[in-house]
């Protein structure tokens, strides 16, 4: 009977601390439960120690601004997952999608996970956004002055004039390269000999410099009535208070004092004028609405002015006048070609892509309907309007090419 009594206490202490170990072991695993939003179901027995691998790359360049990533995890657990801002995704068969939504590049940050509860260190990712206007510049043809060659004439001359570093005025973004690159078309495109040519880039193009070029070096080229002038400006415009009289600013203007410190459109006409040239052609790429090419204000109280085909008064009767845009509108860079719209589609134009009717020959007419189709497309992918202008003879014949 004794040894029966003993038994009997013996099993029942083994029956207690068998419910006693379940119920640890029961509230471990909650415990662990907790620590992960999704709830991971861990198992209390790990088979391994070691921590997934993420396969992914460092960089990771994306189309849109809602996208999906994918990478690879590499371990001996069946289940694996990715830890990225609190949320935790699967991965099936080692495969994980992430999907995002950014209008900017990004770096996110994710941690892999077992199923046994270990962690991967985090892994940084670099999410670049090839936006619109990336993808718009990509898709641009690179500038080829060299694409229709003349022969060189000592009857045309050309002054190039590109200012983008300004001492007293935001940047005019770009400038210096269309003025780098249009003088190259006046020799290739246009004819005109090195000797007849005229650059100055923004220290070179202040008050002073542009003066002595128009008003020095200028006469000794210009043979009366028989002389082709060409001028390139790229760079700010403004007009006067009183909203009647157009100033190209040099690189050291000062926007408050425009009739001391800038180039009148009135006197350079007249200079010319006085030259007596066969022909005068001009290339504005500028706008007088006192807006810079990346949208900063050159000065709050000037009125904007526009020069337009129809508004011939002031206008000589041998000059023909492309301005970048219409009134109020802006003239717009685009960053990835690092020239300005109309420059960039003014040169393109006179590599024969303005040719309309293929007769080797491009019209004024020809030029202007190339560059406001061209333009003004572009100019709306960016958000913007913007028209090219002519002041002139439509039917004038600007180059002939073989």
């Amino acid at each position: 009977m004794f040894k029966l009594f003993f038994l009997i206490i013996f099993f029942f202490n083994i029956m207690l601390v068998s419910f006693a170990d379940t119920k640890w072991i029961k509230k471990k695993k909650n415990s662990n439960n907790q620590d992960n939003e999704k709830k991971i179901e861990l198992v209390n027995e790990s088979k391994d120690s070691n921590p997934p691998k993420i396969l992914i790359n460092d960089t990771i360049t994306v189309e849109s601004s809602s996208y999906v990533i994918e990478g690879k995890l590499l371990d001996e657990s069946e289940k694996l997952f990715v830890i990225l801002d609190n949320d935790t995704i699967e991965a099936n068969n080692g495969i994980f999608k992430i999907k995002r939504f950014s209008p900017v590049d990004e770096q996110i940050e994710i941690v892999a996970i077992d199923q046994w509860g270990n962690k991967s260190s985090p892994k940084i990712i670099n999410i670049v956004i090839n936006s619109k206007d990336k993808k718009l510049t990509k898709s641009l043809e690179p500038l080829n002055p060299s694409k229709i060659k003349s022969i060189n004439t000592n009857d045309k001359v050309g002054i190039v004039i590109g200012i983008d570093k300004y001492e007293k005025a935001p940047s005019a973004d770009f400038a210096n390269m269309d003025a780098k690159y249009f003088y190259e078309y006046l020799n290739n495109v246009f004819g005109i000999s090195d000797s007849n040519l005229k650059l100055l880039i923004n220290d070179n193009a202040d008050l002073v410099g542009t003066i002595t070029a128009i008003n020095k070096w200028l006469p000794g080229k210009i043979k009366r009535d028989s002389t082709e002038l060409f001028l390139f400006f790229a760079g700010h415009g403004l007009a006067s208070t009183n909203g009647e009289e157009l100033f190209l600013l040099s690189q050291d203007s000062d926007p408050d004092l425009l009739n001391r410190t800038a180039l009148s459109r009135n006197e350079l006409f007249q200079t010319i004028l006085d030259l007596k040239p066969k022909s005068v052609t001009m290339f504005f790429d500028t706008c007088f609405s006192g807006i810079s090419r990346d949208e900063q204000t050159l000065l709050a109280s000037a009125r904007p002015i526009r020069i337009i085909a129809d508004e011939q008064n002031g206008i000589p009767e041998n000059f023909t006048i492309f301005s970048a845009s219409q009134l109020d509108q802006i003239s717009s860079g685009l960053d990835g070609a690092e020239h300005g719209i109309f420059s960039y589609y003014l040169m393109k134009g006179l590599e024969g892509n303005a040719d309309l009717n293929k007769d080797k020959k491009i019209t004024n007419s020809e030029l202007l309907s190339y560059m406001d189709q061209n333009v003004s497309n572009k100019a709306l992918e960016l958000g913007r309007e913007q028209n090219p202008s002519l002041a002139g003879d439509p039917d004038k014949v600007l180059i002939s090419y073989r």
